[in-house]
């Protein structure tokens, strides 16, 4: 058994009104529906149904997790997930898996309709939403021990990778995280992306060139204790992640910069306004500015 499933289990044998929810997506799930029982539902290639079904769930005091691919789950389903969650600002849980680069499912490459890119932007966008990107699966099981405090409805950006081998800080709700603590240079990402940074932040300190790695899971409410930390400590600011350049992180540090007169130099590595070539992540990864050696050509060259 995976430990997202394990996971699973041991939050509704302590608390009962726990209910898995999927929309035939069982990616994260394979080997414990005939454990759940009548904590499961499975409402097949739905998603609008999926979040009507949690909505009303949570309005009669159950805790709905719902799993989908991020693409049908935040698009197809937006305006459930806005009226009906984010409205009455309902405790529950929406999990979209296959994100950003990460879109190929069954060895297969999928294309531009799998590819979550704009997922963060409509999140952030939902009032009452929280939004929160998780590196790998160690930090997924630290925000899923986490979803009892809710006080209304949470994104959680699945990244679909298992752990990674890093010193971190002690999790904290709603607090992003530095990972590598340098001078001059800031690099900030968040979920797949943050390993791929971490590999140019070895190479990076080969060559002595001094820099910080920030891990922004919480994208939404904005951790602004750790916005300022970054620009008052680094001139230059490098945002990197796998999503459009529209809404997400880019935007944040944008609209946080402006309100507070910084000017700081930022450089943004994103997906731009486009969709990437389908491939497994590493052949996606290569087919855009996200490969780590792009990434550190730019930085050790900025």
């Amino acid at each position: 058994m995976e430990p997202y499933e394990s996971k699973l289990l041991s939050l509704i044998e302590k608390n009962n009104k726990i209910i898995i929810l999927t929309a035939e997506n069982r990616v994260s799930l394979r080997n414990i529906p005939e454990k759940l029982n009548h904590n499961f539902i499975d409402v097949g290639i739905s998603e609008q149904n999926l979040i009507g079904i949690g909505a009303g769930l949570a309005k009669l005091g159950f805790l709905p997790i719902m799993h989908g691919m991020s693409a049908f789950l935040t698009m197809r389903a937006f305006e459930f997930i806005r009226t009906d969650l984010g409205y009455p600002s309902l405790p529950s849980v929406i999990v979209g898996t296959f994100n950003g680069l990460s879109s190929t499912a069954n060895g297969t490459a999928n294309g531009p309709t799998h590819q979550a890119i704009e997922d963060i932007a409509l999140m952030r966008l939902v009032p009452n939403m929280t939004v929160v990107a998780p590196s790998d699966i160690l930090e997924t099981l630290e925000v899923l021990d986490k979803i009892s405090k809710l006080s209304g409805p949470i994104y959680i950006r699945d990244s679909n990778s298992g752990s990674i081998n890093m010193q971190r800080e002690p999790f904290t709700w709603e607090k992003n995280e530095c990972i590598v603590k340098g001078d001059n240079v800031a690099i900030l990402a968040y979920g797949t992306i943050l390993d791929i940074c971490l590999k140019v932040s070895k190479k990076l300190s080969e060559k002595s060139f001094s820099h910080s790695i920030y891990n922004i899971r919480f994208l939404k409410p904005i951790d602004k204790a750790c916005l300022h930390e970054i620009f008052d400590r680094h001139k230059k600011i490098f945002v990197i992640e796998d999503h459009i350049s529209i809404g997400a992180l880019g935007s944040i540090i944008k609209e946080f910069a402006w309100e507070n007169n910084k000017d700081n130099k930022i450089i943004f590595i994103n997906l731009r306004e486009s969709f990437f070539r389908p491939g497994n992540f590493n052949d996606a990864l290569q087919n855009t500015e996200l490969a780590p050696g792009k990434i550190y050509g730019k930085i050790i060259n900025s």
